[in-house]
């Protein structure tokens, strides 16, 4: 009997609605400071989600309805203990790293254009499981090398954004490579690239990480695993230039003879939100699409609508 497998991506907004520069370690001062001097404030509104903790519970509420096996979302900061309020009997939740904190922003600096940043150490990225019949065996937390926007720009440089890789086993039987991601933002003025060519830049950058990831340290190792793919994107399809992103993706897995790449594209619409799937020719069962959607009905809970896939499990053999 093959195995049906839900999966949910799901951007859940989880930034806080502001940050307070007095919580910021005093070696910072000055930043608070010169804020304060240009701003009258030291508090910065990053979101405009107000009631972020509240939502983050609906959510949570929702997920649990969903039934998922695989939840893999994003921007999961500030609300963490929210998110799992309604999943903890039924689910387990991998490695969370943290949320937007001014008081711990120096606990992880790194050099980008020759002078130290102070970044939140966060990825945002996590995968929440059901607790039965799925385990982790392998899970990789890897940053991009490239990012773009510290202050402007979207702000990726803010945190530590990447891509996340599990490797589970389902019902002690089947193998599978699970990737998160969350690649740049950028804002596009009057659907046009101008202005965005950097944040551009390192998302295609960040995509061609992880291909070469993905063959470096799953493939060329003769690991034949399945693939799903999931997370937000940040290329929307009506945008050519994003497009262009999304399908090299594709393409180059399916540039591999051994290698069978697809998206699984909703019904009603395509957006930054995104699940693919890598069926292996070697292996001894394939990922089969059933159904995709968005739940569109869950609207206001998140800028973004969860994505929804129900796969089956089908054995070779």
């Amino acid at each position: 009997m093959n195995k049906k497998l839900r999966v949910i991506t799901y951007n859940i907004d989880g930034l806080p609605y502001q940050l307070d520069l007095n919580d910021l370690p005093w070696i910072l001062t000055p930043i608070k400071w010169i804020y304060k001097l240009i701003k009258k404030t030291t508090i910065i509104t990053i979101n405009d989600n107000v009631d972020g903790s509240e939502k983050t519970k609906q959510i949570s509420k929702f997920l649990l309805n969903q039934k998922a096996d695989l939840i893999g979302v994003q921007e999961d900061f500030n609300y963490h203990e929210e998110l799992l309020s309604e999943l903890n009997n039924e689910y387990i939740s991998s490695t969370y790293t943290g949320g937007f904190y001014p008081s711990k922003i120096l606990s992880s600096i790194e050099i980008f254009s020759h002078f130290p940043l102070p970044r939140f150490k966060a990825d945002g990225l996590n995968l929440i499981l059901k607790n039965k019949d799925i385990t982790i065996n392998k899970e990789a937390i890897v940053k991009w090398k490239k990012c773009y926007g510290y202050i402007d720009h979207a702000n990726d440089l803010l945190t530590h954004k990447g891509f996340r890789l599990y490797d589970l086993t389902i019902n002690n039987k089947y193998n599978i490579d699970v990737y998160i991601i969350h690649t740049d933002a950028a804002f596009y003025e009057n659907d046009s690239p101008k202005g965005a060519e950097k944040d551009i830049e390192a998302r295609k950058s960040q995509i061609e990480q992880l291909l070469e990831y993905m063959f470096t340290q799953r493939f060329n190792k003769g690991i034949e695993h399945p693939v799903i793919i999931m997370g937000d994107i940040n290329c929307y399809d009506k945008y050519s230039w994003d497009r262009e992103i999304v399908d090299h993706l594709i393409n180059t897995l399916n540039s591999v003879i051994n290698y069978k790449c697809e998206e699984v594209i909703p019904n009603n619409y395509s957006d930054c939100d995104k699940i693919f799937i890598v069926n292996m020719k070697d292996a001894q069962f394939d990922i089969k699409i059933n159904d995709c959607h968005f739940a569109l009905d869950n609207n206001g809970l998140s800028d973004h609508h969860p994505l929804i896939a129900d796969f089956e499990i089908v054995n070779k053999s």
